[in-house]
């Protein structure tokens, strides 16, 4: 029994180390190149497509990941899982600060991208089998908010840090601090008693083309994933820049707009929990109140390019953004509510993928749109781009506004109810 309670012990400390972990791979996630753009840009004397990528090279291996790590997370268990993907994620951690060109600030982006991509699921399955029924939402809750408070500290703190010390020092401690912690999990690894590996368990994508054959799960996914990728395009890679170049704030007024819109969309998660709870169990409601909210704010910040007002209250516009960022609360059950059992894993697998690949594709579109008008450059380096860079950018993420309004208009609402069999006689 005391052997028992040990091992229960350090199961935990392995899950709280590794939401640790997790809470580092979001910073690094968020504040690449965002919250250093300008500082990057004068670095590097490189286009705004050049550095927009090395946020986009990062999502697009965190993407294309999220369809086989659930698969491999069956087949070895959550902490093994995790135990691969942090060594990758600190050698890519430990690479980026210490490149020098291009090249390989692109492959320590894509490394720790690969790394990172590995630990959210992982941790759900370990938090799952060392949680009771009862406790397993508030842990997910927890783990979740946790996470979010690494795009907080990527902002202002951030930018605070690297005007302190400079962002390769900067990188360099958040590295070396990835590292211990690695080292703590797999010490508590090694002191827990893990599951064993499911030899048996086959790697297969037919999952994803049979939950591809479901139209309610291509609105689903057109819906949640292009609109995430929009907020997060703008959380991550150039909402900062914008404020800075438009709006003319200060980098650390600008910094400390994206940390708060990083804390809004963590209590937004847990505020449409317990709303669409109080609803019925209604979801796609609050998909259609999202969606509206992603038209109505980018029609306003093109009106204010238009019109050439270069207000304040633009930050406000991007603050009022996040009650359409942080939908998993909403997503996730109506994934299991309209898939049979053997998709719904897939189907939120696919939906990572899709959010994700939403980011580093509209991470790359943005840099182009950004590059078609040339910038000002100011006696410092800095590269200002003007009205007609981001009047593109932004009727750009307008339109793709629209598709995903269209498309959460055409999701089926569920009161808590599985009506897979009626979506799949429908189809």
């Amino acid at each position: 029994m005391k052997l028992k309670l040990h091992s229960f012990h350090y199961r935990w400390i392995l899950i709280i180390v590794g939401t640790t972990l997790y809470f580092m791979a979001n910073v690094q996630r968020t504040a690449i190149p965002g919250a250093i753009f300008n500082v990057l840009q004068q670095e590097l004397q490189a286009s705004a497509t050049c550095i927009t990528s090395l946020g986009a090279v990062f999502m697009y291996v965190y993407a294309l990941n999220q369809l086989v790590i659930g698969m491999l997370i069956e087949k070895y268990g959550g902490a093994r899982v995790i135990a691969v993907g942090a060594l990758l994620f600190c050698a890519g951690s430990l690479m980026f600060p210490l490149s020098h060109s291009l090249f390989w600030l692109y492959f320590s982006r894509g490394l720790t991208g690969l790394g990172a991509s590995s630990i959210y699921l992982s941790l759900v399955k370990e938090i799952r089998r060392a949680s009771s029924d009862k406790n397993f939402s508030l842990a997910l809750a927890i783990m979740t908010f946790a996470g979010y408070t690494g795009g907080i500290m990527a902002n202002a703190p951030f930018v605070a840090g690297v005007a302190l010390i400079g962002w390769r020092p900067l990188m360099l401690i958040i590295a070396l601090s990835s590292i211990a912690l690695f080292l703590l999990f797999l010490f508590s690894g090694y002191m827990t008693k893990l599951p064993r590996i499911h030899s048996e368990t086959r790697i297969s994508f037919r999952p994803f083309f049979e939950l591809l054959k479901i139209p309610h799960n291509l609105y689903m996914l057109g819906c949640t994933g292009v609109n995430f990728g929009m907020f997060y395009v703008i959380q991550t890679m150039i909402g900062k820049k914008f404020l800075e170049d438009f709006c003319s704030m200060s980098s650390e007024n600008a910094a400390w707009v994206l940390s708060l819109m990083a804390t809004l969309a963590a209590v937004v998660g847990m505020v449409l929990a317990v709303l669409s709870r109080l609803a019925g169990n209604r979801r796609r409601i609050f998909l259609k109140f999202a969606t509206t909210t992603t038209v109505s704010v980018f029609l306003l910040i093109i009106l204010a390019l238009v019109f050439d007002i270069r207000s304040g209250g633009i930050a406000v516009l991007f603050c009022i953004l996040t009650l359409a960022s942080n939908l998993s609360a909403i997503t996730v059950p109506m994934v299991h509510e309209t898939n049979s059992s053997k998709l719904a894993g897939a189907t939120v697998c696919f939906m990572n993928f899709s959010a994700y690949i939403a980011v580093a594709v509209l991470g790359n579109a943005v840099g182009l749109l950004m590059s078609l008008f040339r910038p000002e450059i100011l006696p410092n380096g800095v590269m200002l781009y003007g009205r007609g860079s981001y009047l593109a950018v932004f009727s750009a993420l307008f339109l793709l506004a629209c598709f995903t309004a269209y498309c959460a208009w055409h999701t089926r609402e569920t009161w808590g109810r599985n009506i897979a069999s009626e979506i799949n006689r429908l189809s």
